[in-house]
């Protein structure tokens, strides 16, 4: 629909969303295709987030800026009855909703139904509003169309979809059969429901098949299909943080010995390097094997791909003399110029003598060179080796594969000294973050953490903020 017209709906559907206060259970799989891109968001969780609940001013100002928006007098109504009784909009928004996306190009957003009779009362309010049909009754359901967009409900769940017409949108409340759906035993769908988010995700690869060329689709390993893999994404918080969790989940052999295999390239961390790191805007770390690293470039024809078969023995005998810890740390300098240091645990000093033969050679500034069965590079007036004033802590990434952590602040003051405009477009994020850090959680998953300036407050309170300042 238009944005104006779907405008007055969501501001109703929010204000249901903040008024509410019980629940019941739902079952609207069955109208999920099984091949589609899945987002369920926990209305009530973040709702109890927001603390919207406590807001009444907010929800006074929230219910006056529906009402002096309104053209007709039903919808004035309808945001009066719904201050008196929030069920009154037959829309039970505490039980998750789904929005989903597939390939065909079908959107929709899937909920559930509390009352059909306020719903229909609802829905004709709106659709009066956007100077629309009333609703109108097929085969037993009940629908709004306008062009692209069509709302169908019954007793129990609607949907409105984008990309579908009405008679296969009706087909979907009429069939029976959860084959083709995510009801249908869906192991996936399974694990997206016992995730403990309040925003929920499941990306099956299937969605990028016509995105990616058939060169591309080669590079899959041996037997792997993009139907037999998935992304999960679980987005949970509490005060001061929000994580975003991300697992991938193989059902196929193929997938899961390729995801063996690229695990066993990168190994458990030692962290011997964090003593020389001096705590700063960015720091990533990790241990990984070269020779396994050129063996899957290899295999995958990489090379060949890119055109640079020539210099496979160089990359061969480059690759393989990496076997360890990998850290490169980023920090503010004396002057405009950020301090970097970086350490890679090699087995000869193959890396340094390719930068010399090459031309390059330490100066004042930058420092490089093979020590003790380490590769180093260092920038700026701290010199390699040097153990930092303030360093990491070694528990933070000893035994993990890999570990990033951002200092917003400090990296947009770098970034500032480089390039204000670029600083520019940090500086709403440095506002509210203090820090990200990403690391693996297990050999098939890993975690964003973000931390806010803020410790007392949870980021959906800022949220919350944010869409009432826009609404006001």
């Amino acid at each position: 629909m238009k944005q104006r017209k779907m405008n007055l709906v969501y501001l109703l559907l929010f204000a249901v969303f903040v008024l509410s206060s019980c629940a019941k259970t739902t079952k609207n799989a069955r109208l999920i295709p099984a091949d589609a891109a899945v987002v369920s968001i926990d209305v009530k969780q973040m709702f109890e987030k927001s603390k919207l609940g406590d807001n009444e001013e907010a929800k006074k100002k929230l219910l006056e800026q529906i009402e002096k928006n309104a053209k007709t007098q039903e919808a004035k109504d309808l945001v009066k009855k719904i201050v008196e009784d929030p069920a009154k909009a037959g829309v039970d928004l505490r039980e998750p909703l789904y929005i989903y996306a597939t390939n065909s190009g079908e959107q929709a957003v899937v909920g559930t139904i509390l009352d059909k009779g306020d719903f229909t009362e609802f829905a004709n309010a709106v659709a009066k509003e956007a100077n629309m049909e009333a609703v109108k009754e097929k085969d037993g359901l009940q629908y709004l169309e306008d062009k692209e967009d069509v709302i169908v409900f019954d007793d129990d769940a609607f949907i409105i979809s984008e990309g579908k017409k009405l008679d296969d949108v009706i087909a979907k409340f009429k069939n029976d059969d959860t084959k083709g759906t995510m009801a249908d035993e869906s192991e996936d769908f399974a694990a997206l429901l016992d995730g403990k988010g309040y925003i929920k995700a499941l990306v099956p690869m299937t969605i990028l098949e016509d995105a990616i060329d058939a060169k591309a689709k080669q590079a899959l390993p041996e037997g792997a299909e993009l139907k037999d893999l998935s992304l999960l994404i679980n987005v949970t918080s509490d005060k001061g943080v929000a994580t975003i969790n991300i697992e991938s989940l193989a059902k196929s052999d193929a997938w899961k010995e390729y995801i063996k295999n690229s695990t066993d390239i990168c190994g458990k961390i030692d962290g011997d390097y964090l003593k020389y790191i001096q705590k700063g805007a960015f720091l990533m770390y990790a241990n990984f094997n070269g020779k396994k690293l050129y063996e899957l470039l290899e295999e995958k024809e990489v090379f060949k791909q890119v055109g640079a078969e020539s210099q496979k023995d160089l990359a061969k005998k480059i690759l393989e003399s990496v076997d360890g810890d990998f850290a490169i740390g980023v920090g503010q300098g004396n002057g405009p110029i950020p301090e970097v240091a970086a350490y890679i645990k090699t087995k000869d000093g193959s890396i340094n003598d390719f930068a010399k033969e090459n031309g390059l050679k330490p100066e004042k500034g930058m420092d490089f060179g093979y020590k003790d069965g380490t590769t180093y590079v260092a920038v700026g007036e701290s010199a390699a080796f040097t153990e930092a004033k303030e360093s990491y802590d070694k528990g933070t990434v000893k035994g993990r594969r890999v570990y990033l952590f951002c200092d917003i602040k400090t990296l947009s003051t770098l970034v500032s000294a480089i390039d204000r405009s670029s600083a520019r477009q940090m500086e709403p994020v440095a506002e509210y973050v203090n820090t990200v850090e990403f690391y693996d959680t297990s050999d098939t998953a890993g975690e964003f953490v973000l931390k806010l300036k803020d410790t007392e407050k949870d980021p959906i309170e800022f949220i919350a903020q944010l869409f009432l300042q826009q609404i006001m």
